[in-house]
């Protein structure tokens, strides 16, 4: 065979494999020549929706629930926001990045664009094309609200009650509400309802679901889940996410479950550090094990109402060196909160802390605030003053050394302290005696001053040099 006739074959042999591979890709072709090209008319559907990602106005999550058996998923987007959304042709496929989201129940592809547009999503299942409704992408004009408010109860220790409300959205005609895991993201329910409210495992308002004919798994006890909530509007967008974990079994039935246990009183304080972040310090004794940490849902509950309290997983740190430990806490909402902590057959439970991070936030100050006598060889005395807040019924001190290292953490009920010198404390949290400090070395002062309710109005951190 000449060897351009050999050449000429390969290429139109190439050229008629990309005109028939089904991309739409590499062959330009808009939505509806590839619905005119499917053998079945009679199209299937596919739930679909959108909403922006949480504080911004250039990123889109395209989510949608492939059946079983569903291959050949592909995003469409139109050429404007301006033309007729139920003309297919006027949509062009893109590829776009894809990933699972509540264990793979659903996925949701991501849009990196902040121009808004109609959009849709097509599946093949058992040889049938499935389409869904247009979806209004609305990232600027319209972008979703994300929000952790949700009120959950428990009629049933096993069985929350959602409740919440649109929260200042508009336009929401369904609401769709999963059930996960939070540990893996394993999907347990996913229900639509018309009204805000749902009960786990109860079907009464359900208009429809995704659970595909199983029974949802029923909750564990002490196992934290998360629930999330999108508020859809009749163009598919999502103006409202509600997201919140929850642990079934409150303090209460812990206590409860643990009675044959001894109850000791844990030390726990709090201080915000921001608007929105507080610290919940608490003093974990040689050998605790089983930490938690327990919140009520608002500030306004009785605080000796142990079953107001629900279990949340908090990160928590060392601080000052080990010899005490604090959980970060996002929110900027009152409330009341408990730790408890296990030491053999003894159960440890803090006092209630009011959570005052929107009533009182703690005054921070440095190196200011404090008046260091020095007189005493290597025994300074430190007085200090409170901040506009007087609260105070007691004051907490710690000193660390230079490399953070904790030597000594004491409580008084006045306002001064000298290192070395118990004569007018009320308690301390030293396990041995207090190191001498080190002459011309530098150290630090921690001051905490606490009202009868474990808050810390006063935090005053102060370096100074051993005289």
């Amino acid at each position: 065979m000449d060897f351009k006739l050999f050449l000429l074959s390969v290429f139109a042999s190439f050229f008629l494999l990309s005109c028939t591979e089904d991309n739409d890709i590499s062959v330009s072709r808009n939505l509806q020549e590839y619905i005119d090209s499917s053998s079945s008319k009679d199209l299937g559907e596919v739930i679909a929706f959108a909403a922006s990602a949480n504080g911004s106005k250039s990123l889109s999550y395209i989510f949608y629930y492939p059946e079983k058996g569903a291959t050949d998923i592909r995003y469409y987007e139109a050429d404007s926001l301006e033309v007729d959304e139920k003309d297919f042709s006027n949509y062009k496929r893109q590829i776009l990045a894809v990933e699972n989201v509540f264990g793979g129940r659903l996925e949701r592809f991501s849009r990196s664009n902040s121009e808004e547009n109609w959009c849709l999503i097509t599946y093949k299942l058992n040889g049938k094309l499935h389409k869904s409704n247009p979806i209004r992408l609305k990232n600027v004009t319209k972008p979703t609200s994300w929000t952790d408010k949700v009120t959950i109860e428990f009629p049933d220790k096993l069985i929350p009650q959602f409740i919440w409300t649109d929260q200042g959205t508009t336009g929401n005609e369904i609401y769709f509400q999963v059930i996960s895991e939070e540990e893996d993201e394993t999907f347990l329910s996913g229900t639509f309802t018309d009204d805000t409210f749902l009960e786990y495992l109860d079907t009464t308002n359900v208009v429809l679901d995704i659970n595909e004919e199983e029974t949802p798994e029923r909750l564990v006890e002490d196992k934290e889940y998360l629930f999330t909530m999108m508020g859809i509007s009749d163009d598919n967008w999502v103006n409202l996410v509600i997201q919140e974990t929850f642990i079934p079994r409150n303090l209460d039935e812990y206590l409860e479950v643990n009675e044959t246990k001894t109850i000791e009183v844990a030390t726990a304080f709090a201080a915000s550090a921001s608007e929105n972040l507080s610290y919940i310090y608490y003093y974990p004794l040689l050998g605790t094990s089983d930490m938690r940490y327990y919140e009520t849902e608002s500030a306004s509950v009785d605080e000796n109402d142990f079953s107001n309290y629900r279990r949340k997983n908090l990160s928590d740190e060392p601080v000052f060196g080990g010899k005490l430990r604090r959980y970060s806490r996002t929110n900027s909402e009152g409330s009341w909160s408990i730790v408890t902590f296990v030491i053999g057959d003894i159960l440890y439970k803090s006092n209630p802390i009011k959570i005052k991070i929107d009533e009182k936030p703690t005054e921070w100050f440095t190196d200011e605030k404090v008046n260091i006598d020095t007189k005493e060889r290597l025994k300074p005395t430190f007085t200090w003053v409170d901040g506009s807040n007087t609260e105070n019924e007691s004051y907490f001190q710690v000193f660390t050394d230079n490399s953070g290292d904790f030597l000594s953490g004491t409580f008084t009920a006045n306002k001064t302290f000298q290192y070395y010198n118990v004569s007018n404390t009320t308690s301390n949290i030293n396990t041995e005696t207090p190191p001498e400090l080190i002459f011309d070395a530098e150290y630090k002062l921690t001051v905490m001053g606490l009202s009868s309710d474990n808050w810390v109005n006063l935090m005053i951190e102060q370096s100074f040099i051993a005289e």
